[in-house]
């Protein structure tokens, strides 16, 4: 064989081999990128889930809460009515309960276990208030007075439960929105907790 053509040869195939080897590191860089890529997306995709689940959960909180301020001014404007003149069945009082278990629904729906049982006190001690309140009213039904001033102690009794049952619910609220945070895609956990402060 001649030299020349056997240098060709060689060159042929050494140019074909790098060519190949060239081809077969782009195509597996290629590969693990696109990789890459696609768990990328399926974080970011993760994330938007989350975001939304927990934006759904927040104004499901937000939307209970509000009704239940709602139920507390009906009730407010009803320990101060002198005389209390609304029918046996208080129509905004009743519309007031409908609208909080309504939002309570919504509460059930979205958890967890916690928040939803913590609303449900919520929800029962407003319905303890208006039971309460109909009890004062119904028993002095002629009296001139507010029910604040026919029984003091039984308005302050409402208050504290308000004020304890609605704290309660705030504070699981903010433990679930909280908790969602530390487990999302790419949050960082730093090691420490509230009560190590």
């Amino acid at each position: 064989m001649n030299d020349t053509v056997a240098v060709a040869l060689v060159t042929s195939l050494s140019t074909l081999t790098a060519a190949a080897l060239a081809g077969s590191i782009s195509a597996w860089t290629t590969s693990r990128q696109l990789r890459h890529q696609a768990l990328l997306a399926g974080e970011e995709r993760a994330e938007q889930r989350a975001n939304a689940y927990r934006d759904m959960r927040r104004e499901s909180y937000e939307r209970f809460l509000s009704q239940a301020d709602a139920a507390y001014r009906v009730l407010d404007s009803g320990w101060m009515a002198r005389p209390f003149t609304e029918p046996p069945h208080w129509e905004a009082g009743f519309t007031a309960r409908r609208e909080l278990d309504e939002a309570y629904i919504r509460v059930r729906l979205v958890g967890p276990e916690q928040v939803a049982e913590l609303g449900a006190v919520l929800v029962r001690s407003i319905g303890k208030e208006f039971r309460l309140h109909a009890r004062i009213v119904g028993s002095r039904p002629d009296a001139p007075d507010c029910a604040a001033e026919l029984d003091p102690s039984a308005r302050a009794q409402a208050l504290n439960a308000r004020f304890a049952t609605s704290g309660e619910f705030v504070a699981a609220a903010r433990e679930a929105l909280g908790a969602e945070l530390l487990h999302m895609p790419g949050a960082v956990n730093t090691g420490r907790s509230d009560s190590g402060r």
